[in-house]
């Protein structure tokens, strides 16, 4: 009989507003990304997983290749929070890879117009961010788009997301 194991990493980022946002996962302390080059960061007490690294990447350039896109559309987005997972399969003679990487966006915008220009704006993100020559397995991209016609509180800041204040409730 042949066993096969599964890896899953998963990583969640919560976006700040601009560019910034913290990436947490339940296995490392949440790490900021999105600022500007050579801005410092404060020491980190643990250490992330190359693996989940490069999962909390691809979730990072989806959310900036993303803003950058949106923004080019001049469509405003009241909310962005998502999660991605990826799965490392190997055995026995079977060199550890990657079987799947899944970016979970889920977004509001304002409008239903909007909401069909970020679902387009998704559906091309793969193609125009992650060419082949980056990593071997394309990511798979499934966002939830919905429309909020009333006014959402501001994005969470880095000391919200570390006390849990997830808990966002469209109005």
């Amino acid at each position: 009989m042949t066993s096969v194991t599964v890896t899953e990493y998963e990583t969640r980022l919560y976006w700040q507003g601009e560019r910034g946002a913290v990436l947490t996962s339940d296995r490392a302390p949440p790490v900021p990304i999105g600022l500007p080059l050579g801005e410092q960061h404060g020491p980190d007490s643990g250490r992330w997983a190359p693996e989940t690294l490069l999962v909390g990447a691809v979730e990072g350039r989806t959310l900036l290749a993303f803003l950058e896109r949106a923004r080019e559309a001049d469509v405003p987005i009241l909310f962005y929070q998502s999660c991605a997972v990826a799965r490392v399969v190997g055995g026995p003679g079977q060199t550890p890879h990657f079987t799947d990487l899944i970016v979970r966006p889920h977004v509001a915008v304002a409008t239903d117009t909007d909401a069909e220009v970020v679902r387009l704006i998704f559906s091309e993100l793969p193609a125009h961010c992650f060419p082949s020559s980056v990593i071997q397995i394309a990511p798979r991209i499934e966002p939830v788009v919905e429309t909020w016609h009333a006014r959402v509180p501001p994005p969470l800041n880095a000391v919200d997301v570390a006390r849990g204040a997830l808990n966002v409730v469209p109005s």
